[in-house]
């Protein structure tokens, strides 16, 4: 998801000079990325079903929990893993660490604060710059491995000692404090893709020369898929982020569960590795634009949360609305008709909220599961391909990088103040 975009437009291919770009990583951050607003929605619709109507819309046993379950025992860990296997430069991956993670961070958990106010929601349960509220525990994690990557690679025991602190998260009480649970959960992940060589990787991808091997391996990770539906977890165990006094297992039964998960992860890596195509394609685009699409959807899972399926149904339409914009704008690169477009539709939406007529929305969901599913997940996949978008990506890079303008703040995240004690020590 950190991934540095590269320099230029001109396709590979037509340079010689020039290494040959393998578009099967854009593909897979592209289907990890839409898997995410996936399951955050299926999470949130689900538990408002589950209130409404009964158990049935979010049962662990239900297709949803299979779906739920799938998405949570990879996804997370294979974005950790790519992100890993593109810091093979230490010093780059820390020089980039603040201005690339850390400033995003603590620019989104700002506007969660913000956001929270406009909920009227108690601050303090869903924000905290030292305890990420919602997804933003990724950023953290990855920020953690990045600048200390420098450190942690001298160590020679690095990657055992990484599965070891993976156990121990299951057993020790961290609490929320810097999500310190899912930095230890997940960062064996990150060791692994960053140890894994082109070499290594090639070798795994020989795989898909064997079909019927590639077949079976989808077989089995898909049975272990159901199989942990009847007899694993409780769902939220899946997110990894607490220890083993929140579901009552012993510290032995905890580390076996998550030596299980820890292999069909990585089972899931070499099966979707294989089958994944090396050639550019849409979630290509997906797979370059991820961070836009990981930081704006919280903001519609939270409208989930509070007001129900509909409204997050409608937010989808809106976010696709202003992505509608800005290809409109790409097509005839007309500035003067897109800002009066969009000042409008700004004006419109704040109007079509405050005016109380979505108010009848609030609270309720089709009781039929096929309809609601089609709304939940339809919802979320138009999220994720529209955040994609010119209009949000802009939006992204604004955020971002418009205050970075002031000099004294580009030189804190270039770590130049760090460079400068360094020098001073020596």
């Amino acid at each position: 998801m950190a991934e540095e975009k590269p320099a230029g437009s001109a396709p590979a291919e037509t340079i010689t000079t020039k290494k040959q770009r393998d578009y099967m990583f854009d593909t897979f951050r592209g289907i990890l990325m839409l898997s995410i607003p996936i399951s955050h929605f299926t999470k949130a619709s689900g538990n408002w079903y589950a209130a409404l109507y009964g158990g049935a819309g979010w049962a662990q046993t239900h297709p949803t929990g299979f779906v739920y379950i799938t998405i949570n025992v990879f996804v997370m860990q294979a974005f950790m893993f790519l992100s890993g296997y593109f810091s093979k430069k230490p010093e780059r991956a820390r020089e980039t660490a603040f201005r690339g993670i850390l400033w995003p961070y603590l620019v989104f958990t700002t506007i969660t604060m913000i956001a929270a106010w406009g909920f009227d929601c108690p601050i303090g349960k869903y924000f905290g710059y030292l305890t990420p509220s919602f997804a933003l525990w990724f950023l953290v994690a990855l920020f953690l491995y990045r600048y200390f990557l420098v450190e942690i690679v001298k160590f020679k025991w690095a990657l055992p000692m990484s599965i070891f602190m993976m156990l121990a998260a299951g057993v020790l009480p961290f609490g929320q404090f810097m999500a310190l649970g899912r930095v230890f959960s997940y960062f064996p992940f990150f060791m692994i893709g960053y140890y894994c060589s082109k070499e290594t990787l090639d070798m795994v991808r020989t795989l898909k020369k064997k079909p019927v091997l590639v077949a079976l391996l989808g077989a089995v990770l898909v049975g272990m898929s159901i199989w942990l539906m009847y007899n694993g977890p409780t769902l939220s165990w899946f997110l990894l982020k607490e220890d083993l006094t929140r579901f009552g297992h012993t510290w032995y039964t905890e580390c076996l569960w998550r030596l299980l998960v820890f292999g069909l992860s990585a089972g899931w890596i070499a099966f979707m590795v294989n089958i994944l195509p090396s050639k550019q394609n849409f979630l290509c685009y997906i797979g370059t634009n991820t961070m836009p699409i990981y930081l704006f959807h919280l903001g519609l899972r939270h409208v989930i949360t509070q007001y129900n399926v509909y409204m997050g149904v409608v937010g989808s339409l809106i976010v696709a609305w202003f992505a509608g914009i800005s290809l409109l704008h790409k097509k005839h690169n007309n500035w003067a008709v897109s800002i009066v477009i969009t000042v409008l539709s700004i004006a419109g939406v704040f109007i079509l909220c405050m005016s109380g007529v979505l108010d009848p929305l609030a609270g309720g969901c089709p009781k039929n599961l096929v309809l609601f599913y089609i709304l939940v997940w339809g919802s979320a996949l138009l999220t994720g391909v529209s955040l994609a978008a010119p209009f949000w990506v802009k939006l992204y890079d604004l955020l971002t990088e418009g205050p970075l303008r002031a000099s004294f703040i580009t030189e804190w995240l270039e770590g130049k103040y760090l460079k400068k004690n360094n020098e001073e020590a020596k």
